[in-house]
């Protein structure tokens, strides 16, 4: 999942927030709420983890 480094331009806070296909919602700051905001997207970088399709997959078969 694709990740934008963000910077609160009223009290400073920086922060990383996820950001989805298609997404135009600005990103409000998680300390002091306001929506003045600096977005920096970088598209090379992503949130590692396994996605729902590894889990699925991982499941043990049992018996059927």
């Amino acid at each position: 999942m694709p990740t934008a480094d963000c910077r609160c331009n009223a009290c400073g806070h920086t922060f990383v927030h996820l950001t989805f296909k298609g997404d135009d919602i600005t990103p409000v700051c998680p300390r002091c709420k306001d929506r003045d905001v600096h977005v920096k997207k970088d598209p090379d970088r992503f949130m590692a983890g396994p996605g729902l399709g590894s889990m699925i997959t991982d499941v043990p078969k049992g018996p059927s």
